[in-house]
């Protein structure tokens, strides 16, 4: 009876303080997860973050601390379910406040960077944005980051909606000028059967000269009329939206009906001299650039338009993470030498560090010109 009183004695010591090493050990963790992260390792960060995990799972710090980390690291899959885990799961509502307004930065990030690849995914994230920042807002009503977040995110918003109001109305002329392709064509290829047909009825001697010289003013003026339309057509492609790239698809089309109206030149001065024969190869060359035309708009018409400027792939690193709640925690993370915005930060600066960085892209972009030795 005496040895198991001693036990129980032994077991109430014991317990007490392994819970007590347990602490200390998560809070250490905890800690050189924080000293890796000012010092930008955010990987070794995460590692450090990951085993304070392990020790206690409902450690909501250590997943808030290594949500901001995958944030620095563009990983925003990842940053997304650590701060909606926090969100979901902590109990301390200041901690839960601030993990929704990264969650608003994170989708936020997600739709600039989609903005010149996919104008609706950037429109849906930038949405789901604002309601992460509104729920900040439920809460602390006098947070005035979140507030001017909300209206630099409609800002972004009206813009993205007048470009696809844009682009919808591009497409739509571009299947009216495709439309148009297909009459042009088929009305410049019954007109080489025309010619074809009159080329060999000469040769066969059904036609005197005058007969044959008539059809092929006929078929001159028809030419005429319908390079004139082919220039119409080229033209309003090179009309649309002056302001954006134009996709590599539209401009293949307007080069090939470049083409097609220097062979339908050449075929009227050709019908002039009543060449029947040489008209109509000419002919045929204007029908095969106006199909190769028609073939490009028809594929740039079955995708979306968008800016070709930006990179979608390009990772821009955010700065430090927010403080994490623990009291015992060391001074809040130091801004690393990298150009970089917080998890934390106003939708300006993440804004002003897209727009930033999509500059820095194009300039590398840009075409270098080598030195080249001059002989003369």
């Amino acid at each position: 009876m005496n040895a198991r009183k001693h036990e129980i004695l032994i077991l109430l010591l014991v317990l007490p303080a392994a819970l007590s090493v347990g602490a200390r050990s998560l809070r250490s963790l905890v800690q050189q997860g924080n000293s890796l992260y000012a010092a930008g390792n955010y990987a070794g960060a995460i590692s450090r973050y990951e085993q304070a995990l392990v020790e206690n799972p409902s450690s909501m710090e250590a997943l808030f601390n290594q949500a901001n980390s995958y944030y620095c690291l563009d990983d925003l899959d990842k940053a997304v379910d650590g701060f909606r885990r926090v969100a979901g799961e902590s109990r301390d509502m200041p901690l839960v406040t601030r993990a929704r307004y990264n969650l608003g930065n994170c989708f936020f990030t997600r739709g600039m960077k989609q903005r010149d690849s996919d104008l609706q995914k950037a429109l849906d994230n930038l949405q789901t944005a604002i309601g992460y920042w509104r729920q900040v807002l439920d809460v602390e009503r006098d947070n005035a980051k979140a507030a001017r977040n909300i209206e630099v995110a409609r800002l972004v918003i009206k813009d993205i909606i007048d470009r696809i109001n844009k682009q919808q109305q591009q497409q739509q002329q571009q299947q009216q000028l495709a439309e148009k392709l297909k009459e042009l064509l088929e009305r410049q290829e019954s007109l080489a059967q025309k010619t074809r047909d009159t080329a060999a009825a000469v040769q066969q001697r059904q036609l005197d000269p005058n007969q044959a010289a008539q059809q092929y003013t006929d078929q001159r003026a028809e030419q005429s009329d319908i390079r004139r339309e082919t220039e119409q057509v080229a033209a309003q492609l090179q009309q649309q939206d002056p302001n954006q790239p134009q996709p590599p698809q539209v401009r293949q089309a307007a080069e090939e009906l470049a083409q097609a109206t220097d062979s339908q030149k050449t075929a009227e001065s050709q019908l002039g001299q009543s060449a029947g024969s040489a008209a109509q190869q000419s002919e045929e060359k204007a029908a095969e650039h106006i199909a190769k035309a028609l073939e490009a708009l028809s594929q740039s018409d079955q995708q979306p338009q968008q800016d070709q400027q930006g990179d979608p792939q390009q990772q821009p690193q955010p700065q430090q993470a927010s403080e994490p709640n623990e009291p015992a925690e060391p001074n809040e993370p130091q801004q690393p030498p990298q150009q970089q915005t917080a998890p934390d930060a106003t939708a300006q600066e993440i804004l002003d560090r897209e727009q930033k960085q999509k500059e820095q892209r194009q300039m590398m972009q840009r075409p270098r010109y080598q030195k080249v030795d001059k002989d003369w």
